[in-house]
C-alpha cells in the first residue's frame, strides 16, 4: 500500500511503497536530511470498539505487568530532522609538513630575536670605536628619549645651549637641512688627559656623510681611505674641528690637533684591529648600567687618573697650637670635607664609578654606581651605607654634606623625596645608591640636575690636551711662551698692587688704603671761588 509522506525540512512530499515501521529513519532525496517516520494509525482500528477487558487475578496482573515492561518497545528519538554525518576527511601530508615547518621558523625567529637582543652591541659602545682609546672620561645624553617628554624636555634643551653638544650639533644639522632636534638621537663624548675631547653623535635615521662638504669653509681630506672634513668655526670659542661619519648612523667631531696622529688615523677606521682597548669595552659592567640612563656620566680609573684621596685633617693655624703639649689641635670637618671623606671612602680601590638619571613619565630615578675590584667590598660598603643614618631615608638624621648636596636640585620637596627614596645595595663587583623624585617635581629644574649629573658646563669644549673634563676653557699659552713671559715678569720690579681710591679724601681713609701719609689737604681741595666786588 503506497503511502505519502512531507519532509519536515523543505516540505517535499515523498511517495513511499509500503508504510514504513515507526522510528525508521528516512533520507529526503531532495535535502538530503535525514527524519524519523511517524507512527501511522490504522482507520478499521479506529472505527471498532475497544475489546472487552478480561478479569484477572492479582497474580496474573502482577505477571503481565512484568512482561509488558520487558516487552515494551523504546520510545522513538524526537521527529526533527538531522543532519548526515559529515565523513572525517584525511589530512593532507603536505598540510603538515607546512604546519611543522611554519612553527619551526617561528621558534627560529623568536630565538633569534631574543639571541640578538642580549648580544647585540649597546649603541654607545659603538659609539665609543670611534674616540681615543686612552679616554677616561665620558658623558651621555640620550636626547631621543628626552624629548618623549616635551615639558621636561625643554629644561633639558635650554640647558645644552652654548655646549660643545649643542654648537657641532647645529653647525652638522644646518648642512644637512634639518634641525638639531630632527638628526640627532644620541650623542656621548669621551675625553682623554693625553687627546682632549671627541663628540660622537647618534642619527636617527641615515645620514649621508657626503652632506658635512656644506659646512662652511669646509676642507676635504682623506687618510686611512677615510673621507673627513676639517670645518672652522665647528666648537666653542671659534675654533676648528674635524669631522666624519663613519657609518651612516654616526657622525664624529674631535679637535684639530689630533689630525696626522697614529690616535686619529684609529678613530678613523673605528679601531678595526684592537677594539679591546676602546672605551666601550673597559668599561665593563660599570658601562653596561651607566648607559642605560637617559642622563649619564662615567669615569674609568687607571695609572693617569685614580681615586680621589680624603683631605688631611685641618689643624689650628695658630703657632703652638692649641692641643696640650703645643701639639696643633684637629679641628672639626666642615661640610666639603665631610663630603670628600665619604667619596674617597667609597672610592678606594675603585676601578670605576658614574651617575646616571632615567627618565620617566611618573618619576626620575637617580643612581649612583661604584665598580669595585671585588663582590666582597661592594657588599661590604653596601651593607655599611644601609645601616648608617642616610640609609635610614627620612626616619634617620641625614649628614651634613647631603643636605647640602641636595639643596642645589630644587626645592625642599625635592630634597625631601631624594631622602625617602634612597636605597644602597650591590651586583656584583658594583655598589649602587638609587633614589627617585617625582617628574613633576623635577621640571622647572631640570637643566640645572642634567648639568650636574652629566658634569658639563657653559661652553665647554674639552680644549687642549691636559685640560680636565667638566672646567671652563681657559687661554692656552705655548710652553716656550709661557717661559719667556714667567723670565720677562722676575725682571721687572715688583710694584705695589693698585687699590681704588678712597670715596673721601680724609687722613684716616687714606692712610688705611695706602699704608703711608697722604699728601696735603690742599691737593685734594678745589681753589677758592673769585670773590664779586662789591661796586
Amino acid at each position: 500500500m503506497a503511502i505519502e509522506l512531507r519532509c519536515p525540512d523543505c516540505r517535499a512530499k515523498l511517495r513511499l511503497k509500503a508504510a514504513p515501521a515507526p522510528g525508521t529513519d528516512i533520507e529526503c532525496p531532495k535535502c538530503e536530511s535525514v527524519f524519523t517516520a511517524p507512527e501511522l494509525e490504522d482507520e478499521d482500528d479506529a472505527d471498532s470498539p475497544p475489546p472487552p477487558k478480561k478479569k484477572t487475578t492479582h497474580a496474573s496482573a502482577a505477571t503481565k505487568t512484568a512482561d509488558q515492561k520487558l516487552d515494551k518497545p523504546k520510545p522513538p528519538p524526537p521527529r526533527g530532522p538531522r543532519k548526515r554525518r559529515a565523513k572525517k576527511k584525511e589530512t593532507s601530508k603536505l598540510s603538515l609538513f607546512l604546519m611543522i615547518g611554519a612553527a619551526v621558523l617561528m621558534v627560529s625567529v623568536m630565538s633569534g630575536t631574543l639571541i640578538w637582543f642580549y648580544t647585540r652591541t649597546p649603541k654607545a659602545v659603538e659609539m665609543f670605536y670611534y674616540v681615543p682609546e686612552d679616554a677616561q672620561f665620558a658623558i651621555g645624553i640620550n636626547l631621543g628619549h628626552a624629548q618623549k617628554y616635551p615639558k621636561f624636555y625643554e629644561q633639558v634643551k635650554s640647558s645644552q645651549e652654548g655646549t660643545d653638544f649643542k654648537i657641532a650639533g647645529q653647525a652638522i644639522a644646518k648642512a644637512a637641512d634639518t634641525d638639531f632636534d630632527t638628526l640627532i638621537d644620541y650623542m656621548v663624548r669621551a675625553d682623554s688627559l693625553g687627546h682632549s675631547s671627541t663628540i660622537v653623535f647618534r642619527t636617527k635615521e641615515e645620514f649621508n656623510g657626503e652632506a658635512l662638504a656644506k659646512l662652511p669653509n669646509a676642507t676635504k681630506k682623506i687618510a686611512a681611505g677615510v673621507t673627513y672634513y676639517v670645518a672652522p668655526n665647528i666648537l666653542p670659542s671659534n675654533q676648528t674641528g674635524i669631522v666624519f661619519a663613519p657609518t651612516n648612523r654616526l657622525i664624529v667631531v674631535c679637535y684639530r690637533h689630533l689630525e696626522g696622529k697614529p690616535v686619529f688615523e684609529k678613530m678613523l677606521t673605528g679601531h678595526a684591529n684592537n677594539r679591546e682597548n676602546t672605551l666601550g669595552i673597559r668599561m665593563g659592567p660599570l658601562g653596561e648600567k651607566i648607559t642605560r640612563g637617559t642622563f649619564w656620566q662615567m669615569t674609568i680609573y687607571d695609572n693617569s687618573v685614580r681615586p680621589p684621596s680624603p683631605p688631611p685633617p685641618r689643624t689650628d693655624p695658630m703657632p703652638g697650637g692649641g692641643g696640650p703639649g703645643g701639639v696643633p689641635q684637629q679641628l672639626g670637618d666642615d661640610t666639603e670635607e665631610q663630603f670628600k671623606r665619604v667619596q674617597a671612602e667609597a672610592l678606594n680601590g675603585a676601578k670605576g664609578m658614574g651617575v646616571k638619571a632615567s627618565l620617566g613619565s611618573r618619576e626620575v630615578r637617580f643612581e649612583i654606581v661604584v665598580w669595585h675590584k671585588d663582590s666582597d667590598k661592594a657588599s661590604e660598603y653596601a651593607k655599611k651605607m644601609r645601616e648608617s643614618e642616610l640609609g635610614k631615608g627620612d626616619e634617620g638624621e641625614p649628614p651634613r654634606w647631603f643636605k647640602n648636596k641636595t639643596q642645589g636640585l630644587g626645592d625642599r620637596k625635592v630634597a625631601a623625596q631624594l631622602l625617602s627614596n634612597i636605597s644602597f645595595g650591590s651586583s656584583g663587583e658594583l655598589f649602587y645608591a638609587k633614589s627617585a623624585v617625582e617628574t613633576v617635581d623635577m621640571q622647572q629644574q631640570a637643566g640645572t640636575i642634567i648639568l650636574k649629573v652629566t658634569g658639563q658646563s657653559k661652553e665647554q669644549a674639552g680644549g687642549p690636551p691636559g685640560m680636565m673634563p667638566g672646567t671652563r676653557r681657559r687661554r692656552w699659552i705655548r710652553p716656550e711662551l709661557a717661559r719667556r713671559s714667567a723670565a720677562t715678569m722676575a725682571s721687572r720690579p715688583t710694584r705695589p698692587r693698585r687699590r681704588a681710591l678712597p670715596t673721601a679724601y680724609s687722613r684716616k681713609a687714606l692712610d688705611r688704603t695706602f699704608g703711608f701719609p697722604p699728601p696735603p689737604a690742599a691737593a685734594f681741595s678745589p681753589p677758592p671761588a673769585p670773590r664779586k666786588s662789591c661796586e
